[in-house]
Order: structure tokens, then sequence, then C-alpha cells
């Protein structure tokens, strides 16, 4: 505990990863703590806006998985479709965009080091890891998730609401692939509260689904039967569960030393429930 970094930051997704890059940029020692090892899976629809990407100095292009030129909306048997030209949005895999952005901040980076605990003091922040190990920093970014340790160790986000999604990456066949392929389809009308979508990417489709409140089994059971409507088989597919953080009232998103951003701050758009945007804008 010799060593007092400027900023810790707690998780290396795009809230983390870009918050990690840019205090970097202005010349502050960083240490960004993983759980995992990386690169790792993240279910996620993973559209991102090309001026999203135009914020950073540096190409995304090795992680782009398809460039999208419209977007579908259907409601029952209505259907519009809106032409996105100069491919406004872009689709990618978390497992390399996180990555990715995280090998252009200038940082120390463990991985594999959960955090357990974090203290608040006079002149400092310090974390505490399931390993054991102590870490001190001036200040510390939570950009731990939803169910964020750091919100919870410094009394943030109590009584949060959370929302619920499944999502899963698909292989189809070759003409399902190429009916999606650069256009996204979101689909209304069949859960309460949510949508449901579908995403292309290089090789394979991410679809998913996603609402407030559902029935227990209410998620699994319209994903499969949507899906399929489409041409879409789950039929041995991996269905992967997270929790959507929503912002409802007004509450604080730090304390003097501590900082949330991305979804441990509840930052997901309201509506669409898309957190990239606001992930890399809140740690920016």
């Amino acid at each position: 505990m010799s060593t007092i970094y400027d900023a810790i930051v707690i998780g290396a997704g795009p809230a983390g990863g870009a918050t990690a890059y840019f205090l970097s940029e202005a010349g502050l020692r960083v240490l960004v703590l993983e759980k995992a090892r990386l690169p790792r899976y993240k279910p996620c629809g993973g559209g991102v806006s090309a001026a999203l990407l135009a914020q950073f100095p540096f190409s995304f292009d090795p992680v782009i998985e398809s460039r999208v030129t419209s977007i579908s909306y259907a409601l029952g048997d209505r259907t519009v479709t809106i032409p996105l030209p100069d491919h406004l949005v872009r689709m990618v895999m978390r497992t390399e965009f996180d990555q990715h952005l995280l090998n252009h901040a200038t940082v120390e980076v463990r991985q594999e080091t959960a955090v357990c605990r974090v203290q608040e003091v006079a002149d400092r922040v310090v974390v505490e890891t399931k390993k054991g190990q102590t870490f001190s920093g001036r200040y510390l970014i939570g950009a731990d998730g939803a169910s964020s340790i750091v919100a919870k160790s410094v009394g943030l986000r109590r009584g949060k609401l959370l929302a619920a999604a499944i999502e899963a990456e698909a292989p189809v066949a070759e003409a399902v692939m190429r009916r999606f392929a650069a256009a996204p389809l979101f689909i209304f009308g069949e859960v309460r509260m949510g949508y449901l979508w579908v995403f292309p990417k290089a090789d394979h489709l991410s679809v998913g689904i996603g609402a407030l409140k559902p029935r227990p089994g209410e998620l699994q059971a319209t994903l499969n039967r949507v899906m399929a409507r489409h041409g879409i088989s789950l039929d041995g597919v991996k269905l992967h569960g997270y929790p959507l953080p929503v912002y409802v009232r007004r509450e604080p998103g730090a304390t003097p030393r501590v900082f949330l951003v991305g979804d441990a701050a509840g930052l997901i758009d309201p509506l669409t429930g898309e957190g990239i945007r606001f992930a890399v804008q809140s740690g920016r």
C-alpha cells in the first residue's frame, strides 16, 4: 500500500476503459482492477454510434463487426424501416471492444482481481480485494456494473431499480444472416414494458429481450418463440441473463472521493436500455 495512485478504476468495461483512457491522457497515474481475465465475454447487443467512436483519436475499425445501413422497428404485422446513411451505427462484440479501448490507455491493469470492499477516508480511498490485497488512490471510479460493490460500499444507489435482459449469440443459416446483415431489428408488442432485438455481427446474430418486471420464465419463453418465428433457432445456444440498472429518481452518483460511471451509476438509455454510449460519456 506504499503506492498511492491518482485514481483507481474498478471495472474494465466501456465506462472503466473510457475513464482509464482519458485520465491517463491527462497524465495521471491510474490503476484498473478487473475481476475477470481479459478479454472476457459480456452479454450486450453491441450497438455503438459512429459519433461516439469519433470521440477517440484512434480507430475502432479492428473491432467493428458490422456497419448498419438501416434499422427496422416491428409491431405486430407492421414494420417500419429507417435508412441510416454513412453507417452511423456500428456493431461490436464487447469481448474485443472493451479490450481495444483498454489497450489504448497507459495504465496499470490487474486482472482476476475482485474487489470486496471500498473505504473512503479523509485523503484517499482504500480498496480491499478478495485475494487480501490492498490498494490506495486519491480518487476512485466505480465502473463495476449494475450490482456495483463500489456503490454498496459507500452507500450510493440504495434501492435501485433493475430491469432484466437475456442475450444470446445465435448461429443462423446463410439466408437468415443475409436478411439481417447491416439491418438490426427491434420487435415490440411481444413482452410487457420491453422489447426484443436482432443485431447483426460478422458471422452470427446477437439476439435478446429486455423488460421491466417480467414474470418468471417470461423472457426465456418469449425470446425462443419470437426468434423461431424469424428463422432463428436457440436450441443448444447459451442464454446469458443480466440486469439493466434504471435511474428513476434524483440521487447522488458520487461522494467526495468516489464517482460512479456507466451501469454502476444507472446510466442507460431509459427507452432502449442502451448502455455503451452513456458508459463512455460518463467515463470521459
